[in-house]
């Protein structure tokens, strides 16, 4: 609501009756009247009034009111204010024209008509209220975008400058760095296994860490830095008028007080690293913001590549190599850009993954029948995979793809998990049609390749009866079958509903029966090897744990 303060009214008047008759007519309304008996004083008034109106008596032998009132019109604060004039009906006719010409907008008889005067003072006191309410309104919504301009530049989480706005930050800074011939250094932060602090400590830790580091690292800054998240637990600095030797300073004393000193939040306590890249360049050589990004994060991964915590400055090479040279620098070059395409790729995946699990979370009911039994097909499957020897960069591709299977069987059908017994007919077309849904949603990420061969031919059996392609033997991919089986055996063991759920031995005999039909027997025969030393290990382990206990007691 608008608090609406009391309009006021000027009236300029030396005819102390006219001026009680106005008075009398307007006692009504709810309007604070100011008199004077001199037009010199209207603009001192003006000033100290916020005026609804100004009434103004003239006669022929006094035309200060004229003046005055053209002086109102080139005030900015009193241009808008209406003025009426009043004469006597004698002299209207030759004060009209000069009425309407110093910015007079109506002309009335004195003596006042009461009924006449009312009316017109109550349309000009209305239009005042609207263009009173106009300008708090546009007020507010002057606020509200001031507001919302700020928030499209900022982090949602830690207040700091957001991704768009940085870069825009820094183009503004690498030409203003070349037009005035000056230093510029930028720093691009990384928080050290900060996948691990989320998992061990869960999420809320992980943004009281982001936001703690904000803070640390904002009050090592001056206030013409520029400092804001780029995305993730990653962080720009762009720091203007600052050499190597300044930026090497500010970049080590981050990286200490953030390595120094643990956060802690509740229960828990966790120190945590920070690995800095840093550009410095000067005047017309600085490179564009685009390539200094570029420059900022090869340092960056050099430093996390030499072992973390620690500020490395990126050197623009002085020259490549002569062709048919010992120097390996290329080679090495080449190296490096793989490992580096092949993290970049990895991080995708992750995201894309962690995309994927948040909006399935939050948009179905079951999500969490799934968690047991994924952590389980992991276990399994180290075990399993730790028998065929299988090179660790599969059993990453094994890991996503079961992600990707459970949270999208979870987000397409998810109100069937929890129901025991068979699935009626469209669920059943709906779990027939998973392997060409999941194929569909894979290629449209190509670093989700190999998980696209996994998923797609999964439900195909050995003996050629599955589906969707009806592939039989070794025309199914290798990666599929083991994935079949694992996720098979899995799903007795570990099924949604209790009522399902199968003992070892049970799961070990239906394994045994479809060797051969369904799965691949040579798989099987593994598997079964596999889960019997398992199960001997944590039988032993059981038992070594119980005569401690035992001869603990006994102490």
């Amino acid at each position: 609501m608008i608090e609406k303060e009391k309009q006021s009214i000027l009236l300029v008047d030396t005819d102390a009756l006219n001026q009680q008759s106005i008075q009398d007519v307007l006692r009504d309304l709810d309007v604070e009247i100011v008199v004077s008996d001199s037009a010199n004083s209207v603009i001192d008034l003006a000033d100290q009034y916020d005026f609804a109106l100004i009434l103004f008596a003239i006669a022929p032998d006094n035309l200060e009111s004229f003046e005055v009132s053209s002086q109102l019109n080139k005030i900015e604060k009193t241009r808008f204010i209406p003025v009426i004039f009043q004469a006597t009906e004698m002299d209207s006719g030759a004060l009209l024209e000069q009425a309407y010409a110093a910015g007079g907008v109506d002309f009335l008889s004195k003596p006042i008509n009461p009924a006449v005067f009312l009316a017109k003072v109550k349309v000009f006191l209305e239009l005042d209220d609207r263009q009173r309410q106009l300008a708090f309104a546009t007020a507010k919504i002057q606020e509200q975008n001031l507001k919302l301009e700020e928030r499209a530049i900022r982090d949602s989480l830690t207040g700091l400058y957001n991704h768009n706005y940085l870069l825009e930050q820094l183009a503004r800074e690498v030409s203003r760095a070349r037009r005035y011939d000056s230093s510029l250094s930028v720093f691009l932060l990384d928080l050290d296994f900060f996948k691990d602090v989320n998992d061990t400590c869960g999420h809320p830790f992980g943004d009281y860490v982001l936001n703690e580091f904000s803070d640390r690292v904002q009050q090592r800054l001056r206030d013409s830095d520029i400092f804001g998240r780029y995305g993730g637990e990653e962080f720009l600095i762009i720091l203007p008028n600052t050499d190597k030797d300044m930026a090497d300073v500010v970049a080590e004393n981050i990286r200490e007080v953030i390595a120094s000193t643990p956060f802690s939040l509740k229960r828990h306590k966790r120190y945590v690293t920070v690995s800095i890249g840093v550009y410095s360049g000067f005047g017309e050589k600085t490179d564009s913001a685009r390539v200094v990004v570029d420059y900022v994060d090869n340092a960056l991964y050099q430093a996390k590549a030499e072992g973390r915590n620690r500020v490395v400055h990126y050197h623009i090479p002085s020259g490549g190599g002569l062709e048919g040279s010992d120097d390996h620098l290329s080679d090495m070059i080449d190296v490096s850009q793989q490992s580096r395409l092949n993290a970049t790729i990895e991080k995708a995946r992750a995201m894309t993954l962690a995309s994927f699990e948040a909006m399935v979370h939050s948009q179905t009911r079951e999500y969490d029948l799934l968690v047991e039994r994924n952590a389980l097909f992991g276990k399994v499957l180290n075990q399993f995979g730790g028998q065929l020897n299988l090179p660790e960069q599969l059993m990453h591709s094994f890991r996503r793809a079961i992600k990707l299977h459970d949270l999208f069987r979870c987000y397409i059908h998810d109100s069937s998990l929890a129901k025991s017994g068979p699935l009626n007919h469209e669920q059943e077309e709906m779990l027939f049609d998973q392997p060409l849904m999941l194929r569909e949603l894979t290629t449209m990420f190509d670093f989700f390749a190999s998980e696209r061969v996994i998923l797609y031919a999964h439900h195909e059996h050995f003996d050629g009866k599955g589906y969707p392609d009806g592939l039989k033997g070794n025309e199914i991919p290798m990666a599929a079958r083991i994935f079949s089986l694992v996720d098979a055996f899995v799903a007795m063991i570990s099924p949604v509903s209790e009522e399902d759920k199968k003992t070892l031995d049970e799961a070990r005999a239906e394994l045994t029966e479809f060797s051969g039909s369904q799965f691949d027997p040579f798989l099987v025969d593994i598997l079964l090897k596999t889960l019997e030393e398992f199960q001997m290990t944590a039988s032993g382990s059981a038992k070594r744990q119980g005569e401690e206990t035992k001869d603990a007691a006994k102490g």
